[in-house]
């Protein structure tokens, strides 16, 4: 039985399974801001038009600057891609017939992306799932021969976070052997940002940070994310990537989306609500969890073998959770939940309950 490697696009879920698909479906799978993308977008929609006759700015500007200005760093250390997978796949090209090393369970995409370019795998494991707690002394071993480490803070599909002392522990050591780290925080902006690296990104140029503008701000269809990184790395990649690659509706739908910060604190607290009420009836019905700070975590039953089963009744009764069995680790014995609305999380425990007969 193939699961697919992705969360959302639920329908084809449906047909690759062959399971009839319920009137009223639920998607819980993917982890994309439950409320949607800032109202100023549809507000602004009429005068966003004219972007689509235009060539965009080959450096996606005024967009960069005003980001870079926003991190506190020079533009020139700012890239910006038409979403993080692009930019996940040209920094990747640089590893072919070199080694770099991931740690499980983790975003499938940086295995995928260092495979299709050449590149060899240095697979390690957690040493405890719930807290994403990395294998400090066999990552430092293996850098010696390594050209990048890929890490993901905060981790997905965990949701857990890495302290930054423990990611400049490894950059000080990265330095000493010659091995880059790249830190993807597609997550990050769903915290204080206080365990952020890019105030690193001076002082220790083999780091490289990767940002989606996609999970805070509701924007998966417009495709916008960027990297930070030393100037060299910058403009090798920019030389590398099409001209005109980030089109004129994605910068400007960034700039708004920067602009506005109340929309991101309030989306903060809205699904800090919804985890704290769903950790709540996860634990009165003896499931362990991740220790997530993200808009998802990871669950598991008390039966875990009975997972599966519960990932299928789920899907029957409308309500698509995301299976773990391609994360290595987890291997299908945990299910990611995304958290969405009050009628969806309602509709989830509904199904929960009468899986236990409730």
């Amino acid at each position: 039985m193939e699961f697919p490697s992705h969360g959302a696009n639920y329908k084809s879920l449906y047909e690759r399974f062959r399971i009839p698909m319920p009137e009223e479906v639920y998607d819980l799978s993917e982890n994309v801001n439950a409320f949607g993308f800032p109202p100023r977008i549809k507000e602004a929609w009429p005068d966003l038009l004219h972007h689509i006759a235009a060539y965009p700015h080959p450096e996606a500007e005024p967009f960069r600057t005003l980001l870079a200005a926003k991190l506190n760093v020079a533009k020139e250390q700012v890239l910006i891609g038409n979403g993080a997978a692009e930019l996940l796949t040209f920094f990747a090209g640089r590893f072919s017939n070199r080694q770099a090393i991931i740690v499980h369970p983790t975003f499938s995409e940086y295995r995928s992306t260092l495979e299709a370019q050449g590149a060899k795998m240095i697979e390690l494991m957690a040493e405890e799932i719930a807290t994403y707690k990395l294998p400090l002394e066999q990552i430092k071993e293996h850098m010696k021969d390594a050209a990048c480490l890929y890490l993901c803070n905060p981790n997905n599909p965990t949701g857990s976070l890495i302290p930054k002392e423990t990611i400049e522990e490894l950059l000080i050591h990265g330095e000493k052997v010659e091995c880059e780290l790249l830190v993807d925080e597609a997550f990050m902006d769903w915290t204080d940002e206080s365990e952020s690296v890019i105030p690193l990104v001076e002082q220790y140029p083999r780091l490289t940070v990767m940002r989606s503008m996609t999970k805070m701000y509701g924007i998966a269809g417009i495709r916008l994310g960027y990297l930070v990184g030393r100037k060299e790395l910058v403009e090798e990649l920019q030389r590398r990537l099409p001209h005109w690659h980030v089109n004129g509706l994605a910068i400007k739908i960034g700039q708004l989306c920067l602009e506005d910060e109340t929309f991101r604190n309030e989306s903060i607290e809205r699904h800090q609500k919804i985890k704290r009420n769903l950790e709540h009836y996860l634990l009165e019905r003896n499931c362990k969890m991740t220790d997530s700070v993200t808009n998802f975590l990871c669950f598991q039953l008390q039966e875990q073998e009975k997972t599966r089963d519960f990932y299928f009744y789920c899907l029957k009764k409308g309500v698509v959770l995301r299976h773990t069995e391609n994360f290595r680790g987890m291997d299908g014995r945990w299910l990611r939940i995304g958290m969405k609305g009050e009628d969806a999380m309602k509709k989830f425990q509904q199904v929960m309950d009468e899986w236990y007969g409730k």
